[in-house]
């Protein structure tokens, strides 16, 4: 069974009955209006900061389990290679760092290992209010 069967993307609260996980949760948001002069209802510029857990439960004692590192390298490939405006609307997505969490359960067997990546995606709005 490969890793891409058992990992679950979700937003929302880490699920700690998983092998495996990955959630997203939005942490901060700014909203800024640049420009009167683009068009009728002006042009605004959005920064969002979220937070992408990864988690991975440890097996056995100091059997550090490859899967979890593998994880943050492929985020921070996807996050560090965007090209600005890939995605219609998104101006450019930042890494503003990580950290790694080491849970410990009843035992080291059932401890989980977790990281928190954080990232930033700058957007705009073109002739909309932002509410």
């Amino acid at each position: 069974m490969s890793l891409s069967q058992i990992l679950q993307i979700r937003v929302g609260l880490q699920d700690f009955f998983q092998p495996y996980g990955a959630t997203i949760l939005p942490t901060r948001t700014s909203i800024e209006k640049q420009s009167l002069q683009k068009h009728a209802g002006g042009y605004w510029l959005y920064e969002a900061q979220y937070e992408i857990v990864i988690s991975a439960k440890r097996l056995a004692r100091d059997n550090i389990d490859a899967q979890l590192g593998n994880v943050e390298r492929e985020i921070q490939r996807i996050v560090c290679l965007y090209t600005p405006n890939d995605i219609d609307g998104v101006d450019d997505i930042f890494y503003r760092g990580q950290e790694r969490v080491y849970g410990i359960g009843e035992s080291w067997a059932t401890s989980n290992w977790a990281t928190r990546i954080i990232i930033a995606v700058r957007y705009h709005s073109v002739n909309e209010e932002p509410f």
